[in-house]
This record gives C-alpha cells, sequence and structure tokens, in this order.
C-alpha cells in the first residue's frame, strides 16, 4: 500500500515557498521539496530520512537541482549566433553568461495527481512577448516538467516544445544537482562512465576530444572526492551507463539515469564545499558557439524545427552500492 501527502512550507534560510510531494511504502519514505517560484529548483530528496541535496549556501543562495535552459553552463562572452541571429545576455560570470534563462523566475504549476506508486506534479514556463526571457531569446518556446516522486527515485521529464511560427530552436537542457557530502570525501565515490573528456581553455571547451586520461584526474572508473578538484565536461554518456554517486559511509548508492539525449555530463567537486555536482547535459557547455565552429558532435546541440517538440527523462535513484 502506497501512503501520498503534498503540502506547502517555507524553506528556513531561504525564505522560498516550498512545495512538498511524498509517498511511503513498505516502510520506505521519500520526499521531494522544491520550488516553483525559483525556476521549480528541486532543493530536497530525502530517502529514509537521509537527505541527499544541498539546498542552499549559508548566505541564502539557492543550489539544490536549477534546470539550466536554453544555454547549459558558460556561453563565451554571453553571445552566440545561430540563423544569422546575434543573441547577447547579461554577463553573469565574468565577461560570459552561466546556467540559461529559467533558474530564477516562476514556472506555472499544476496540482499534483496521484500514480500507481507515488505522486506526480507537472510545471511549465513559457518564453513569449512580454517575459523577460524574450528580451534576449526572441523564439517562441515552451518548457514543462513533470516531476514524479516513487519509493527511493525522483523522474525527470521535460518537454520542449518550438511555439514559433518561423524560427528554429537551438537549444540544450541540463540539471545541476547539488549532493551533499556525506561522511569524509575519502567515503565518496564517483563514476561518470563517459567516453572522453572535452578539453578546454578558462573552463570553456575548445571542442577537442580527447581521452578521460588526458583529464587532470579520470572519473571513468570510480574515483573518491579525496583530493579530487574537477570542474570538467565529459562527453559521450549512455542511458546503459549512468552515471553513479556511491556513499560508502551510508551503504547508498545514487544512480542517474538519463536518455541517451543527455550525452554529456559536467562533474565538479570544489574542494572546499560541502557538495559535489553531476550534471546531466544535452550538450556541452558553449554549444552553441561549438556548433557554430563546426564541432557539432561535440556540441550536441538540438534544433527544433517551428512546430516539433523534444522530451527527454532524467531520474534520480537511490539503493544499495
Amino acid at each position: 500500500m502506497v501512503t501520498r501527502a503534498s503540502s506547502w512550507e517555507t524553506h528556513p534560510v531561504g525564505g522560498w515557498p516550498v512545495r512538498v510531494l511524498s509517498c511511503r511504502q513498505n516502510g520506505h519514505e521519500t520526499t521531494v521539496r522544491f520550488v516553483p517560484s525559483m525556476g521549480c529548483n528541486v532543493i530536497g530528496f530525502q530517502v529514509d530520512g537521509q537527505e541527499y541535496l544541498a539546498a542552499c549556501e549559508p548566505d541564502g543562495r539557492i543550489l539544490g537541482t536549477p534546470v539550466l535552459y536554453p544555454t547549459p553552463n558558460r556561453v563565451r562572452n554571453a553571445t552566440f549566433t545561430f540563423d544569422d541571429q546575434v543573441y547577447r545576455f547579461e554577463p553573469n560570470d565574468g565577461p560570459h553568461f552561466i546556467h540559461g534563462l529559467v533558474r530564477h523566475i516562476a514556472w506555472e504549476l499544476d496540482a499534483p495527481q496521484e500514480t500507481t506508486d507515488g505522486l506526480a506534479i507537472s510545471a511549465n514556463v513559457r518564453v513569449a512577448p512580454g517575459t523577460d526571457a524574450w528580451d534576449v531569446f526572441p523564439i517562441r518556446n515552451t518548457l514543462s516538467l513533470r516531476l514524479e516522486v516513487t519509493p527511493g527515485r525522483l523522474q525527470m521529464t521535460f518537454d520542449i516544445n518550438n511555439d514559433d511560427p518561423d524560427q528554429r530552436l537551438p537549444f540544450g537542457l541540463a540539471i545541476h544537482p547539488y549532493f551533499r557530502i556525506l561522511g569524509e570525501r575519502g567515503d565518496v565515490t564517483i563514476h561518470i562512465p563517459a567516453r572522453r573528456w572535452m578539453e578546454a581553455e578558462a573552463l570553456l571547451p575548445t571542442g577537442r576530444l580527447l581521452p578521460p586520461s588526458a583529464c587532470s584526474a579520470d572519473p571513468t572508473e570510480p574515483i573518491t572526492l579525496e583530493n579530487l578538484d574537477l570542474d570538467d565536461v565529459f562527453w559521450g554518456m549512455r542511458a546503459s551507463q549512468p552515471a553513479t554517486v556511491v556513499y560508502g559511509a551510508l551503504g547508498t548508492r545514487i544512480t542517474l539515469e538519463a536518455d541517451d539525449w543527455f550525452t554529456h555530463a559536467v562533474v565538479y567537486t570544489p574542494p572546499d564545499r560541502p557538495y559535489l555536482c553531476v550534471e546531466n547535459q544535452s550538450c556541452s557547455t558553449d554549444a552553441h558557439n561549438l556548433a557554430a565552429k563546426g564541432f557539432e558532435r561535440a556540441a550536441h546541440l538540438t534544433v527544433l524545427e517551428p512546430g516539433a517538440s523534444h522530451q527527454a527523462t532524467v531520474a534520480m535513484q537511490v539503493g544499495n552500492p
């Protein structure tokens, strides 16, 4: 038997209104918390009483699981050109633009719905005349997200629709979960079974795909966080070989299941922070500019024709190592 609950609460540090969904089955309880007014950001993923996500920095800056769209990670010099149109963004990372247009704005939220094993809820955000995003990305489009909570699992299903009657939609999509470091750094092991590492200069890929051994550390084999300092892009992820985070001190593993469309993963392991990030991305960092330079394979930029749509799924699953 499955028991379900939904509610609202206020985050004690950030002050955001938080939607809470939970389900319980066979003694196992899973609770997900997200903030519709801040990019539909999932700030909590709690399984059997253990919280796996870092919700915010001590100063209240939101962490959680930002949705990065339509430009995951960095855009070189905050500009790109597509179909002879120049797109310019407000720099927010030195001279560059980082993390897209939807992570700090309110999404429209539907009511929760019961599923066979849990609860689901849908939300969407539109880029259209009159929205802030339209000023810098004037292509009509809609990004929808369905969150489904079942025991030990959060599934995120995205639908991207090109609503524009004339223009093509060039985009990428990513999630950026900030996973807590639980136990000592040496107790946490990551595995990113990618096929290539993306050479980068000042955190911006050059377009060259090199063997993972060329990276300062190679997470394509299981590696602990002990002395690990990465902020790197990896290429060649496959649904059949998902990324994992293993917590040796807890005896649990998070598996990041993702469609084959999510070809890239960014690994961020700052040594002075109590979190790590393994980010499923549908494209490279700076994908629009890389594609324009002829690195289409490395960039994996998605382009939707007018009226076309795309659906993709990524999930967090907690289980045994």
